[in-house]
């Protein structure tokens, strides 16, 4: 069994080390890492080289979260592929071990974990800490027959939920369904169109891959609107305004007893989460009046104008 790690690159230097040892660290030394390095102007091709990877230079301007993972599924030899990224890092070394094991039903086309913030990390929003409280229990999903097309717009929608940063595939399946021409979605896309084949899809939540991005204001609003564009865009989902107060209420109170968050920094992190939730308030309020106004044509001008380049997570600067 070999296993190929692909992993989307643009100026990584910061992070990259410890994904890249998270990796080396598995259990299953028949590992080949493949980067997709988009122009770095820091360290991290360096960095890569150091861990043995193969680097795959992508040209200026031409990264597509859809079709840049299929040239490096085209470029894979493992017999599994594992998607990740550059600010990611395995919670165990038995990770990629454990996922790989689902594929022994010959049925299982892909396999997906969860991400989280680890637990006590002071420079990671504490509204969003991990820590497991039940037992995870894998979930199948499973519709032979053209089944699937025959539950609701809603359920197709959630059951596609997906997740390349901790997602594993059987290389195979990309000859069938490779991922789409998008620049945002690509994995739930590529699980709704598994899901219409009668493909079975398994979801292993006690698979855990570490990923922070801090959501500054800026940041926040236009992941928000372009996931709503795309959701709108191929599963007609529509964003909910106004937004509940309750998402903030629960990060406040979550901050104000949590005794490993210190007492200074408490009001700076219920400042950061009333500004994530005023982020995604603004966005779906312009999305929806932009939609309302002037219909899909208008929504397009509008996502153009704040998201023409795919905007790239941060973590948070010190101090």
């Amino acid at each position: 069994m070999k296993i190929s790690v692909i992993i989307p690159v643009k100026n990584g230097a910061q992070t990259l080390k410890k994904c890249l040892s998270s990796i080396r660290s598995q259990t299953t030394d028949n590992i080949e890492i493949i980067i997709l390095d988009s122009k770095s102007s820091d360290d991290s091709k360096e960095i890569a080289l150091q861990y043995g990877t193969k680097v795959i230079d992508i040209p200026e301007g031409e990264f597509n979260h859809g079709l840049s993972r299929n040239i490096g599924a085209r470029e894979a030899n493992g017999d599994y592929l594992f998607y990740t990224v550059q600010d990611a890092w395995l919670s165990e070394n038995s990770l990629l071990e454990k996922m790989a094991k689902h594929f022994e039903d010959e049925k299982v086309m892909g396999v997906v974990g969860h991400q989280a913030i680890p637990w006590g990390e002071d420079d990671k929003n504490p509204a969003y800490w991990f820590k497991r409280y039940s037992l995870p229990e894998v979930h199948e999903r499973y519709f032979p027959g053209g089944s699937f097309d025959e539950l609701s717009q809603n359920e197709q929608f959630n059951l596609s939920g997906w997740d390349d940063v901790v997602a594993m595939y059987r290389r195979t399946v990309f000859e069938i369904i490779p991922f789409r021409n998008t620049n945002f979605s690509e994995d739930w896309l590529w699980a709704f169109d598994a899901l219409k084949k009668g493909f079975k899809l398994i979801s292993d939540p006690s698979v855990v891959v570490y990923h922070y991005h801090h959501l500054k204001y800026s940041y926040r609003f236009k992941t928000q609107f372009t996931v709503n564009y795309y959701f709108y865009k191929y599963f007609k989902t529509t964003p909910q305004v106004p937004l509940s107060p309750m998402k903030f209420l629960r990060a406040g109170h979550t901050i104000l007893t949590r005794n490993e968050v210190a007492f200074l920094k408490k009001p700076y992190w219920l400042m950061h989460n009333l500004g994530i939730n005023f982020a995604d308030f603004t966005s779906n309020l312009i999305f929806r009046t932009a939609l309302t106004i002037g219909g899909t044509k208008l929504l397009e001008r509008v996502h153009f104008f704040f998201c023409s380049k795919v905007p790239q997570g941060k973590l948070k600067e010190n101090g």
